[in-house]
């Protein structure tokens, strides 16, 4: 009996995520190539890959063995033939281990901090200024949430919303996604969170977006392919969890980052609207607030 083939298979995210820290600045240019292009990984020669990273053949086979694989054409086909591919299992850097044990905390923590690392090394300072810019020049913004990015949405959308006038979050209750979006028009901006097992029409709901004359933004993860393609501005986050459940702490610090700096961009006009709300919370909204002490008069 083949006892390694009676093991279950890592996924490459598990491989890579597992010595990430330790890989040079070329090796990790490299593996952000590789998890970007797994789903089509086949139709990649490693010299292909490395020229896309920008480094050399010599890297890329140092990178393989350094992962597990005993070649690259071994690494395609195991890949390939991953059973978790999409599920959050792929990520887990054991899966078999890490389902019998409990994280420590400082574990969680750091695995965390790591996510928002790597997301935040990857993504330029010209794609976060281009989006906080469509944010503020944008006359509607539409969040749209796509399965487990749905949470995500509504986060985005309660924060821009307390900076920024008509801020919705799609789909709403009660309605379809194709007759919301059929209003889209110029000057509008539509932010997309969509992560893993992405809907198979999501390029096509991006390029839609795109003709009607908006700004289509999409938050997800490292693997997204098409649909990164078809959109305006992209920020791939890295989402490793040490379960079989993905992590947004890195999608959420990007969401702060861009409500952060849009708020501070708009000055007046952002507190403006925050004075607003608090006016209207106060006359409206049944919440236990501090009450405020009214001066005794003297004598």
């Amino acid at each position: 009996m083949d006892v390694q083939n009676s093991q279950p298979t890592r996924s490459l995210e598990s491989r890579i995520y597992s010595v990430y820290a330790g890989l040079s600045p070329s090796e990790r240019r490299l593996a952000d190539v590789m998890l970007e292009h797994q789903m089509d990984l086949a139709l990649y020669t490693a010299g292909e890959l490395a020229r896309k990273a920008g480094v050399s053949t010599a890297t890329a086979a140092r990178l393989i063995r350094t992962l597990g694989y005993s070649s690259y054409p071994a690494a395609k086909r195991q890949i390939r033939e991953a059973v978790h591919w999409g599920s959050p299992q792929g990520g887990a850097i054991d899966t078999a281990q890490h389902a019998a044990e409990v994280p420590t905390l400082a574990s969680v923590v750091q695995t965390n901090i790591d996510n928002i690392r790597a997301t935040a090394d990857g993504t330029s300072p010209e794609t976060l200024d281009a989006i906080c810019n469509a944010c503020i020049a944008a006359e509607r913004i539409f969040v749209v949430g796509m399965r487990n990015g749905f949470g995500l949405a509504h986060y985005a959308a309660h924060y821009l919303g307390l900076i920024k006038n008509d801020v919705r979050v799609l789909p709403a209750t009660g309605t379809s996604m194709a007759h919301e979006l059929s209003g889209i028009r110029e000057g509008d901006l539509v932010i997309c969170f969509a992560f893993r097992r992405r809907p198979r029409k999501l390029p096509l709901l991006l390029n839609e977006i795109r003709a009607a004359g908006a700004i289509a933004v999409l938050i997800t993860d490292i693997s997204a392919a098409e649909s990164a393609k078809a959109a305006d501005h992209v920020i791939r986050c890295r989402c490793h969890s040490l379960a079989a459940f993905n992590s947004f702490t890195a999608a959420a610090t990007m969401i702060d980052y861009i409500s952060w700096t849009v708020a501070a961009r708009l000055g007046d006009i952002s507190v403006e609207r925050f004075r607003r709300i608090d006016r209207m919370v106060e006359l409206i909204d049944d919440v236990a607030t501090p009450k405020r002490e009214t001066a005794r008069p003297k004598g």
